[in-house]
């Protein structure tokens, strides 16, 4: 055990392999903003415009920190901490080391004392407004840096870079570029270095990241705080910012803006012993065993923290110890046995271990041990050995309790209230200067003009048309059905199954009704009963009997669902499922009937209204969703779900999807791209016909792989369209959009109503002002904030085969971007995202509950076989996939 952790720390790091240059190709021209269609609105915003001071130069200095220790053969590791390539706690600790090497460097010189002012990002870039008398510093200091036993040295080096040496506040213009690999960053990375100046300061501010600068005494502002028994879970609140170049109002040259928002995140405890914080959860015990339905419920409360050892020679190292993350929990002490010595076979149990090595008695022997990841595979360590490291956020799949809920409580205050809000707390940060180290002026936020796009026409059968004007709507987006539906399917077998002596007496009958009243056909159910919670002879009854769909009227308390839907995948059988309470409200609430039907019409491939819009009527035009949620199925080292949509159905307004698995890694998309379009392009001809013009739309990816997407991703499109072609028919060639959209933004805009601040229209618009003044970009709101503030998407036009005549305008990329929000079905008003994105997110949660509930994935010789995963667990060999199973 002691010879991997020793080995984490100390071993060369092997070069990582030169990597292809990506960004060289210019990305979809620029288009025209949209200024005819629509409805113009007033936009506030949480956009500042920097102004700087004309002619300053800005110096930047490359800085190199290593740390020298000294391995247990008697060589020496050198390992560079100013290029940490970490992340998470031990990406901050190389930061914290860093900065303790710069300050040393500040008391060894006089010029970094007395010059500058200087702006260090902590790792590899100096920063300064005065150029240095000595641009080449270097030293070597062994004290009071590091207090690990095998530290030999920590060495610092500063000279000026060899390119972008010298930018000024003129250079605004250079920092963007149509081909992203062309831009010169470097007084955009000075300026997100710089304005962040007074928060760095702030005695009252921890950051986290880069960016995000929370307080640490948080009652100078007017947020509620929280505080949870179980995990000594507290809530923080501070604010993000981001400097970007955008388009301005400067027709010749683009303008320098920050935006700033409010965070209100969780927290962990900062270095609390890991047993007492499990000894605050319900149903702890010292004996608890890691399989036990209490553990396995705590277990998620911890998976993917960070922990340092705090024993033996490790005790007390703080940033300089070693960090675990934790994977899960495993046998107790006295159970987990590993090997010591492989020359000998020599075995013994973790309690032993740790009496004969450390002379330490364990305290709770009995108790699981938590496992990690150590260079040579899995560690087992005891809990109380291990302190949680600082400043961890706690993420959604940590959270167990209603910690979720009231974190988007906490935020979802109203738009007027949330913007003064914010301003409140970006001053308290330190990020609302209005004169930055006099030569920077922020300017107040930004308010500009939007447009608010038509709404499209819904029309249910005989053409029936939803009124989306009604005066009465509580939402001006919500409508009411105005017919039956507009492909109303049949259900001729199909089964209630509910938990035996718990039938809901006369549900059948009004279930049978609403499908009758909305023009469905419908046979009566059979019944089924759950026996002893055992699901699946239930399916496979189904199965053999070709029932069309399963239909579970179960209580909550049984958490049934997990089980439910990893089985209809297992049997290929349609399975929809509603809460016996939900059931209950059947019998008086139409709205919940209606609700409930809504979604049984589309699950059996039906359409229940259709979308009357100018931008959404190409038969031909395929429309296709990829997304992840980065979910892994209860385990960091699962492989992550993708998720995909697309309308390959008969009717072109329907969608259906699946999933794809795949490892986690910066680029999730491109290994699936090419297989699962070939799979779609399959169906769709199948269905309706080939398609002569495909869009695409990527959610949650960052504009560092929009070159990724441009040349890389589209490469796998045209390489998906060669493959399908076939001899002796046409060539397939054809047109290809591609769009990037993402909400992992901090951009903030409100509807400006006569001095008022609200929520935007659903349909509102901004492209332009503060879009990218390269790139063709738009903000859309296209729902209803039911509560709360809402969000806007961006979108990002990213490839495009369509040029010259048949060039298509954007007005019309966001009017059918629009009109596809509202093609949910099953609510009736318009939903956050393009629904082939929304419902790809679905379907990506769905593969991630599926490979839970099969207790992961499928190794071959200890490797994960994604090929047999996919297949064993997946929809694509299965009849279900043509459907729209997950509605």
């Amino acid at each position: 055990m002691e010879k991997q952790l020793e080995a984490m720390f100390v071993s060369d790091r092997p070069a990582a392999p030169a990597a292809q240059k990506l960004g060289t190709a210019p990305l979809a021209a620029k288009k025209t903003r949209n200024v005819e269609r629509g409805t113009k609105v007033n936009i506030d915003t949480n956009i500042r415009k920097l102004t700087i001071k004309p002619n300053q130069p800005i110096y930047k200095y490359a800085v190199q920190v290593n740390y020298v220790f000294r391995k247990p053969d008697g060589t020496e590791a050198t390992i560079e901490m100013s290029k940490s390539a970490k992340k998470g706690t031990e990406h901050d600790n190389d930061k914290t080391r860093c900065q303790k090497v710069y300050n040393e460097a500040i008391k060894r010189y006089d010029e970094l004392k007395t010059g500058g002012p200087f702006f260090y990002d902590r790792q590899a870039s100096l920063y300064t407004l005065t150029k240095l008398k000595n641009e080449s510093i270097s030293f070597v200091v062994t004290d009071k840096i590091c207090k690990r036993q095998n530290f030999k040295e920590a060495q610092f080096v500063l000279k000026k870079v060899d390119q972008s040496f010298q930018s000024t506040s003129n250079d605004v213009i250079r920092t963007t570029n149509s081909c992203p690999a062309n831009a010169d960053k470097t007084l955009l990375e000075a300026m997100n270095i710089i304005v962040s100046g007074p928060a760095f300061e702030n005695k009252n501010v921890i950051t986290v990241g880069a960016c995000v600068h929370y307080l640490i005494d948080p009652t100078v502002v007017d947020v509620a705080y929280k505080e949870y028994a179980e995990g000594q879970l507290y809530s923080g609140v501070g604010a993000s910012k981001s400097v970007k170049t955008l388009e301005g109002t400067d027709k010749k040259v683009p303008s320098l803006f920050m935006t700033t928002e409010m965070k209100t995140t969780l927290f962990h405890p900062d270095y609390a012993p890991l047993v007492e914080l499990l000894q605050t959860f319900r149903g702890f015990s010292t004996t608890l065993k890691a399989n036990s339905p209490a553990a396995q419920r705590i277990e998620k409360a911890f998976v993917g923290l960070d922990v340092v050892l705090n024993y033996g020679v490790h005790k007390g190292l703080g940033e300089d110890g070693v960090v675990m993350k934790i994977r899960r929990f495993h046998t107790s002490a006295k159970e987990t046995c590993f090997e010591v010595e492989k020359s000998t076979r020599e075995f013994t149990n973790v309690f032993d271990y740790f009496k004969k090595k450390y002379g330490i008695t364990l305290k709770y022997p009995d108790l699981f041990t938590i496992e990690a990841k150590g260079k040579q595979g899995k560690i087992h360590f005891p809990a109380e050995v291990l302190l949680l490291c600082p400043n961890q956020t706690v993420t959604n799949d940590q959270m167990i309790n209603n910690e979720q809920a009231d974190m988007i409580k906490m935020s979802a205050a109203q738009p007027h209230i949330r913007k003064t809000t914010t301003d409140t707390i970006v001053r308290n940060v330190g990020l609302a200067s209005n004169n930055i180290y006099g030569f920077i002026k922020v300017e107040d936020p930004v308010n500009l003009e939007g447009m608010v796009l038509p709404k499209p026409k819904i029309a249910f059968a005989g053409n029936q048309l939803a009124d989306l004007a009604n005066p009465k709507s509580r939402f001006p987006t919500d409508f009411n059905r105005a017919g039956q539906y507009y492909d109303a399917k049949e259900l001729t077998k199909w089964e209630l199954v509910f938990v035996q002596n718990e039938e809901v007496q006369g549900l059948a009958k009004q279930l049978a009704d609403e499908m009758v009243n909305n023009g469905m056909k419908c046979s009566n159910p059979t019944m089924s009963f759950i026996i002893r919670g055992d699901l699946e002879p239930i399916f496979k009854k189904a199965k053999a009997a070709g029932t069309q769909l399963l239909f579970f009227v179960v209580k909550s308390r049984y958490n049934y669902h997990q089980q439910i839907k990893a089985l209809e995948q297992k049997y290929d059988v349609l399975t929809q499922e509603i809460r016996a309470e939900t059931a209950e409200k059947v019998f008086r609430q139409p709205q919940t009937r209606l609700n409930i039907i809504n979604k049984t019409n589309m699950k059996l491939g039906g359409l229940n209204y259709a979308i009357g819009s100018e931008a959404f009527n190409k038969p031909n035009r395929l429309i296709v969703g990829f997304v992840t949620s980065q979910r892994v199925g209860g385990n960091p080292d699962y492989p992550i779900s993708v998720g995909f949509a697309a309308n390959m159905l008969k009717h072109h307004q329907k969608f259906a999807g699946g999933y794809v698995y795949v490892h986690r890694d910066r680029d999730v998309f491109g290994s699936i791209i090419k297989d699962t379009l070939l799979a779609i392009f399959k169906t769709c001809t199948e269905q309706r016909g080939r398609p002569d013009d495909i869009l695409l739309y990527f959610n949650g990816v960052s504009e560092g792989q929009f070159s990724m997407i441009n040349e890389e991703f589209s490469a796998r499109v045209k390489e998906a369209c060669m493959a399908f072609q076939k001899e002796g028919t046409p060539p397939f060639r054809p047109h290809i959009t591609i769009i990037a959209s993402s909400k992992a933004h901090n951009e903030r805009l409100y509807k400006s109503d006569k001095g008022r601040i609200v929520n935007l229209e659903p349909g509102t618009v901004v492209d332009h002002t503060i879009v990218s003044n390269v790139y063709t970009e738009w903000y859309h709101a296209s729902a209803v904030a039911r509560q709360g503030t809402a969000k806007a998407t961006k979108f990002t036009l990213i490839f495009t085969t369509k040029a010259g005549p048949q060039a298509e305008p954007l007005w019309h990329l966001e009017q059918l971007t629009n009109d596809l929000c509202y093609d949910h079905q099953i609510v009736f008003h318009p939903v956050g995202l393009p629904v082939p994105l929304y419902i790809a997110d679905r379907y990506s949660q769905r593969g991630a509950m599926v490979l839970a509930a099969n207790q992961g994935p499928i190794y071959n010789e200890g490797q994960i076989d994604l090929a047999a995963t996919n297949s064993a667990y997946g929809y694509g060999e299965k009849k279900l996939f043509t459907t729209r199973f997950n509605a």
